[in-house]
This record gives structure tokens, C-alpha cells and sequence, in this order.
């Protein structure tokens, strides 16, 4: 098949604001791109919100009810997945109650996104955008205690196969909620999974094409490249897009030997990226006011 460039958009923490943060959408909608992809925390369920299904679509219908949010929602193609706070109270797992609604309303308000509740439960999906292959997980949904799971393994093997089954494509994109190749345990990352997370990478690093993980949650953007038996994986966190920022740590800076110098960014941001269709994937981060405050053009090939 033939490699396409493609050019799409993503962003993740959209807590509903009253003031002028909501701009960041009408910037969003007027970039050209196929597809807008939403990384989790598009919105933020309260202790009333995440009681029933009933209470989720009420709170769907108000945080997507501005004016900006419904101009990037017509202006393209919308993907997305869930994280936390759009799954049920902070940092919820698999022991939440009401996981089952969170997963069907979800189902039901993302409509573009070909998720298949009704037979995995969970939220995972995959679509090609010809030699593109698109891929999201659920971080919540299977996830267990601090250094258990996340994905899980029936997702796990359903990820192993759909990699195999797309084995022409020219790069794979997998949104996840938390952080991958960050090495500081911190937080939600991956890393407070090792041994999983080392399954994950490693599956990846097999996958025969250029694989980049897309992920929010931690309400600052940044880059990370690891390599991984030989091969470079790539991740591109953007976040937030109207919610507070957060600055990671001195010490997490330092314990972090995945992450791009000059690529942190703590300030409202979209990301967007162009994938030219052989080895290079340019990104930028814009801001509500339509500056690009990090610009990076990365080879993805193996070292």
C-alpha cells in the first residue's frame, strides 16, 4: 500500500470553563486536519455525574454544549477515548461501579469513534486512515492497584493482533490515557506498571512499523522517544486544553531519560502533527492564541 501523509490534531483536559480557555477550540477547529483526537478528561464528572448513566449524558450534554467545543466537534472527523475523570472519580480502576455506564455512555456520545462496547465492554478501537493505522486503548476500564495492570491481558492480546493484522500499514498511532515511555514513577504513569509495561513496549518494539503513543493526563505537554530493542518509540503527551497546568518536578525531570530537551511545555495546547508518509513526524504545540510554543520534526526510524 501506499504511504499518504496525513495531518490530524489532539488534546486531552478539557475542564468546562467560563471564560476565554474555551477559544482553544475555535483555534483547534480552524486547523486543517483529518480528524481531532480527544486523549481523556474531556470532561470532568463530579460525585453527582458518575452516579448512572442518566447523570453521565447530563454531564456530556453541558461540557459539549459551548459554542467553541460545538465548532471543532463539525469541523472534522472527532476520535477519542477516556481517562479518569471522564471514567468516574479521580484515578478510577477496574473496582468502579459504575465502569459499565461510563463505557456505554461514551460509546454513545462519540459516535465517529468505532468502539465495540457491546462486545468488549471496554472502550478499545482501531480504524486505518489508508496506510495510517489508528489505534485506541482503555486505560481504566481492566486497570487494577499500583504495579497490577492497566491494559489487561485480553486487551493486550487484542492489541498483539490487530498489530499483526495491520502489519502493511506505514505507523501506528495508540492513544492511552496515561503516560508511557516517562520513566518517572509518578503519578498514574506506566512506569507504576513495569511488568506490563515492559510487555506493552516490547510488543510495540516487534510491530515493524514506527509506533507513537499519544496520551494527556498530566496537564503539561511534552515529547519522549525511548529505544527499546533496538527501535524507537516515540510519545507525544498534550495536555491540557482548558484545564490547570501543572509543571512536572525537578525530580521527575531528572528521573525522565525518555523525554526531549526544550520539549515540556506548561501552558494550554493543542498538538498537532503531520506524518509525512515515509520517516518523518513533524509536531506542534498551539495555544489558544494561535503561537506554536514547540516545534519538532522527528525521524522515526530504528537506531
Amino acid at each position: 500500500m501506499t504511504a499518504q501523509p496525513l495531518t490530524f490534531c489532539v488534546g486531552s483536559c478539557a475542564d468546562l470553563r467560563d471564560d476565554e480557555a474555551e477559544s482553544i477550540f475555535l483555534r483547534a477547529a480552524e486547523e486543517e486536519k483529518a480528524f481531532f483526537v480527544w486523549l481523556g478528561d474531556n470532561l470532568y464528572f463530579n460525585k453527582e455525574d458518575w452516579q448512572n448513566d442518566e447523570s453521565m449524558r447530563r454531564a456530556y450534554d453541558k461540557r459539549f454544549a459551548t459554542q467553541p467545543v460545538q465548532n471543532l466537534l463539525h469541523s472534522s472527523r472527532q476520535l477519542a477515548i477516556y481517562d479518569d475523570h471522564d471514567f468516574g472519580p479521580n484515578d478510577a480502576d477496574s473496582s468502579f461501579e459504575g465502569r459499565r455506564y461510563s463505557a456505554r455512555v461514551f460509546g454513545e456520545f462519540w459516535l465517529e469513534t468505532p468502539t465495540q462496547v457491546d462486545r468488549y465492554g471496554d472502550i478499545r478501537w482501531a480504524e486505518r486512515y489508508g496506510s495510517v493505522l489508528m489505534i485506541g486503548l482503555d486505560d481504566r476500564y481492566h486497570r487494577g492497584p499500583l504495579g497490577t495492570q492497566i491494559l489487561g491481558k485480553g486487551q493486550m492480546n487484542w492489541l498483539s493482533q490487530t498489530l499483526s493484522e495491520h502489519a502493511d500499514a506505514s505507523i501506528v498511532f495508540i492513544a492511552i490515557g496515561s503516560q508511557v515511555l516517562n520513566d518517572a514513577e509518578v503519578f498514574e504513569n506506566y512506569s507504576r506498571f513495569p511488568q506490563e509495561r515492559e510487555a506493552l513496549l516490547s510488543l510495540c518494539a516487534r510491530a515493524g512499523m514506527p509506533v507513537v503513543f499519544l496520551t494527556g493526563d498530566r496537564h503539561h505537554g511534552e515529547i519522549s522517544q525511548k529505544n527499546v530493542d533496538g527501535v524507537i518509540l516515540t510519545e507525544i503527551t498534550a495536555s491540557p486544553l482548558t484545564s490547570t497546568t501543572h509543571s512536572p518536578s525537578k525530580e521527575e525531570l531528572k528521573a525522565n531519560k525518555s523525554l526531549l530537551k526544550n520539549t515540556v511545555l506548561s501552558e494550554g495546547h493543542f498538538a498537532k502533527l503531520h506524518w509525512d508518509g515515509q520517516a518523518n513526524l513533524s509536531v506542534a504545540f498551539i495555544t489558544k492564541e494561535g503561537e506554536t510554543k514547540v516545534n519538532k520534526t522527528l525521524k522515526l526510524l530504528p537506531l
